[in-house]
């Protein structure tokens, strides 16, 4: 959560934005430096940019100040070239800024890079990042045309059929309460194609009943996809409160395979990434060993 603070630049405020901050907040410079770079400071309802410095007499700012949270692991670097970065991202951070600023994986990476895919804020592993406008539109266009193979691991409640296919279209959810997506049948005309294959790797015995760890690849890149579609067929993910499961300290999703061309050579790259061991603490680390079930 973040605390909402309004005010009107004045004659005798300072018109440097971080002295600004910190004289009308009560912080330190490096706290009104961090608020800025996190995107949490607009500007006459405008974000301000990383490079804007001063302001004006006369314009509004709205400042969202976040109450003291514990710190997040940082990502991991997991690759790294001119063109591209591919990183573990940890359970908990965005990949960009929302409304109220804060950490997220742009601002903790820093430097200009873009996003050519994103992960939910609740979901861990890798998520590759552009170094250039250029290289994005190209890892872009791979997703597009499916040349991108990114595989999860899922911890489900239940026991699901050793493997299956969903193909349910996906679409926003009517109604009141938080956004989210729901599931509309294949043949239904609301909602976005969407394909999703998954094979059950293990179960166990849990205090809410038994729960199996799926290995899912995605075939198209839906919000919300692995889940709404393992919600729809019954097996919410342990943690997901949103589409039914039962609560947990995170959502029991990491991204663990993926697979794409280096944007600007074409060289065919694959990374892995271990699951954390609050999802299932007896897999084998091997985790490209996997490749071979789907």
């Amino acid at each position: 959560m973040a605390k909402k603070q309004v005010f009107t630049v004045a004659v005798d405020d300072p018109r440097e934005l971080v002295s600004l901050l910190a004289s009308r907040l009560l912080l330190s410079l490096d706290v009104a430096r961090r608020l800025h770079q996190q995107g949490s400071v607009w500007i006459d309802g405008k974000r301000a940019q990383p490079a804007q410095y001063m302001v004006s007499i006369g314009q509004r700012l709205t400042v969202f100040v976040p109450d003291p949270q514990p710190a997040l692991p940082s990502p991991r670097v997991v690759y790294e070239d001119r063109a591209l970065l591919v990183v573990d991202k940890p359970a908990g951070l965005p990949c960009q800024p929302g409304r109220q600023g804060g950490p997220s994986l742009l601002t903790v990476l820093g430097g200009s890079l873009w996003l050519p895919h994103r992960l939910d804020a609740e979901t861990s592993g890798l998520t590759m990042l552009a170094r250039s406008s250029e290289s994005c539109a190209r890892l872009s266009a791979q997703l597009s045309s499916g040349q991108i193979k990114r595989r999860y691991l899922a911890k489900v409640v239940g026991i699901p059929t050793e493997r299956g296919l969903i193909t349910l279209r996906i679409g926003r959810a009517h109604g009141s309460g938080p956004p989210k997506m729901r599931a509309y049948p294949a043949h239904a005309s609301e909602g976005d194609s969407a394909e999703t294959r998954f094979v059950r790797l293990a179960t166990r015995q849990a205090a809410h009943g038994p729960e199996s760890l799926l290995l899912v690849e995605l075939q198209t890149g839906r919000t919300h996809q692995v889940r709404v579609h393992l919600a729809a067929i019954g097996h919410p993910l342990v943690g997901d409160t949103l589409y039914g499961g039962p609560s947990q300290d995170r959502l029991s999703l990491h991204a663990a395979f993926l697979s794409l061309r280096q944007p600007l050579t074409g060289q065919k790259l694959a990374f892995s990434a271990e699951l954390p061991v609050e999802i299932w603490p007896t897999l084998p680390g091997n985790l490209p060993s996997l490749d071979a079930a789907l």
